[in-house]
């Protein structure tokens, strides 16, 4: 734990103009913002070979601790092997984020017997780490980042979804409100939420064994980035490989960052750079109400989740799988989906 922690603080700021357009008709647009810094930033280890900057790039030695390139004869040429152990789980509060954001709203209050509301939101948020409790706090976090390094962390947030899109809708359906008939056509109500948002972001490593860059606390995945070969598209969408699986990335657009004297260099594919795929849902609910007396009524509901049934593919991530990695036979396969099937819901409400 840092000893003398700076204070994080946040700034927010935003400006919107919301105007009615018609009767019962309102729109908004805003923009919104924030900074925040001295944030604290977890890890699962943090037993690591400091990082040196080179020309080149940032270099982990691989024969001596360079504790400050500075400091004339390091810190007496001690070998590191691999730190291994149990982990030392550190806290600084050296984080930092930013995040900008257009929002927008259409929305319809309740008139004849119609409500709704349609919501957009294209968004950045960028930090040099969101893990503040543990390294691995976000599925598509990095367990074991180089935390005396803030270039190699600086990339999207992990929670980094840049497009949302948000419709709500409620229909009270025209229909007899007294006699035989109203138990039948009357008392219906219809509801749908539609969801659309563009992936999560998450970050391509080098995997199949080894630990280049003496973290020794994770085992075979490593965390280092590959090189981008120039030129080629690594996310040309869901396709699928010669194996017949769905596959989020192509890894023969990444390349092991080339050897050098002393020590390995981090790739350029950098933390959280590539995003996977989109999510789309739509839920529906019909209700009936059964009206009894003034106070006594009886709601049958019934409720469809994913209605159409739609596969959401999760990306790859270091929690779930080590797909996220080339080098290994899985690399970019899609290992799960985020989201569940078809799921129908039935119930009846007494209210009184």
């Amino acid at each position: 734990m840092e000893q003398n922690p700076k204070r994080a603080y946040v700034l927010n700021w935003n400006f919107n103009i919301q105007r009615e357009i018609a009767p019962s008709w309102t729109v908004f647009v805003g923009y919104v913002g924030s900074r925040a810094v001295h944030l604290p930033v977890a890890a699962d280890d943090i037993n690591l070979v400091p990082p040196v900057m080179t020309s080149a790039g940032i270099l982990i030695p691989s024969n001596t601790y360079q504790l400050d390139p500075n400091w004339a004869g390091g810190n007496g040429g001690v070998t590191p092997g691999t730190p291994g152990g149990a982990g030392i789980r550190p806290v600084l509060f050296d984080g930092a984020s930013t995040y900008h954001s257009f929002q927008s709203q259409l929305k319809k209050v309740m008139s004849h017997g119609l409500q709704g509301q349609v919501s957009y939101t294209f968004g950045k948020c960028r930090d040099t780490s969101s893990a503040p409790v543990t390294g691995d706090t976000y599925v598509n976090s990095i367990a074991v980042p180089l935390l005396l390094s803030k270039q190699y962390r600086i990339g999207a947030c992990d929670f980094d979804i840049r497009q949302t899109l948000v419709g709500t809708f409620i229909w009270d359906v025209p229909g007899p409100k007294s006699g035989t008939a109203s138990y039948l056509a009357g008392g219906w109500e219809l509801g749908t939420i539609l969801t659309a948002t563009s992936g999560s972001p998450f970050t391509v490593t080098i995997g199949g064994g080894g630990d280049p860059l003496k973290t020794g606390y994770n085992g075979d995945f490593s965390m280092n980035y590959p090189n981008l070969i120039p030129g080629c598209n690594p996310t040309p969408g869901v396709t699928i490989n010669a194996q017949g699986r769905p596959q989020a990335f192509n890894p023969s657009c990444f390349t092991a960052a080339p050897a050098v004297a002393g020590g390995v260099l981090v790739g350029n594919a950098g933390r959280n750079r590539f995003y996977g795929p989109g999510l789309t849902t739509v839920d529906f609910a019909a209700f009936k109400n059964f009206q009894f007396t003034e106070r006594l009524r009886l709601q049958f509901r019934a409720e469809f989740f994913n209605l159409l049934n739609h596969p959401n593919f999760a990306a790859p991530n270091f929690l779930n799988d080590a797909n996220n990695s080339i080098g290994t036979a899985t690399a970019g396969v899609i290992g799960s989906t985020s989201t569940s099937s078809r799921q129908i819901q039935l119930g009846l409400k007494l209210v009184w």
